[in-house]
């Protein structure tokens, strides 16, 4: 008899105590109540919700609420989500919409481990950034790709892996041109073209030429061929290496029928989905015509 008392007095005071935290939690609740601009949640909403964090916040929710509470922050971060997101959130959260380009990583080496050589075995820990600080990564082309997968690391919508050939081989398809792979990368090879670019360099070479070619055999020797035969002045040197200016290749058009990669000696510039082909086949004999490696 005195265990059922002491069962009913116990589920008394809980019950008791049980209403009096609930009528103080929703008191406070009331008492600090935010109003939430419903278009936040909307914007998040049209988010990838990737929450990679290109835009430069924290996540998808972040900016959502940043670009509608703050009048500075533009409509146009979300990199990931394109043009459509852009114009969505731009009206959603009443702002001009900005321009939003196309964009895609590229890889500026192809020196694979059939074409480069290697100087040693590096045994520290397996990232980019430790091997480039021993001299330079094991490499014998100390501007080349590591394939150590630091970039690959980076990439929220796994649009990179490395291949067979011991360098990183980007999905164009998924790479959605957010740019965190490019500060990952300590040798800076990658870099972001427009989606629509016509052509393709893939080597960063910042040696002489006799130094290039003895350690790849696909390395541009920065004979300038390419510069002086290409009608758009799309192509420049800055007394280091090769650069192309995309938007002036691409507003020109085809009608230059690519001079620039039908010139270039080691194939290193190239057309799309085509590859440089090693040295011994880049003079080819006669009766053949290889032109590039198509994948």
């Amino acid at each position: 008899m005195e265990l059922t008392s002491i069962a009913i007095w116990g589920l008394a005071v809980f019950t008791l105590l049980g209403i009096f935290f609930g009528f103080a939690l929703a008191a406070t609740a009331r008492r600090f109540y935010v109003v939430v601009n419903p278009n936040i949640e909307k914007i998040h909403r049209w988010l990838p919700s990737a929450n990679c964090g290109a835009c430069g916040f924290a996540g998808c929710q972040a900016y959502a609420e940043a670009v509608v509470e703050h009048q500075e922050v533009p409509s146009n971060l979300c990199i990931p989500g394109g043009k459509e997101t852009a114009e969505i959130v731009a009206e959603l959260a009443g702002k001009a919409p900005g321009l939003v380009e196309d964009r895609v990583a590229l890889l500026r080496c192809h020196g694979t481990t059939a074409y480069v050589k290697t100087q040693a075995n590096y045994l520290g820990i397996q990232t980019c950034a430790a091997a480039s600080l021993v001299f330079g990564g094991p490499r014998a082309c100390k501007n080349g790709c590591l394939g150590l997968a630091d970039c690959v690391r980076a990439c929220p919508f796994d649009a990179m892996r490395i291949g067979r050939f011991g360098i990183v081989e980007i999905d164009a398809e998924k790479c959605t041109g957010c740019g965190l792979c490019i500060p990952a990368c300590p040798k800076k090879i990658l870099e972001l073209y427009p989606r629509l670019h016509r052509i393709e360099l893939s080597c960063v070479a910042r040696e002489k030429a006799s130094a290039v070619r003895a350690k790849c055999l696909v390395g541009c020797t920065t004979c300038l061929k390419c510069i002086n035969v290409c009608p758009a002045k799309a192509l420049s040197f800055d007394d280091v290496t090769i650069h192309i200016d995309h938007q002036a290749c691409i507003t020109y058009g085809p009608t230059c029928g690519e001079a620039c990669v039908d010139i270039c000696p080691t194939f290193v510039l190239h057309r799309l989905k085509q590859l440089p082909l090693p040295e011994e086949r880049a003079h080819p004999v006669e009766g053949e015509t290889t032109k590039g490696m198509a994948i």
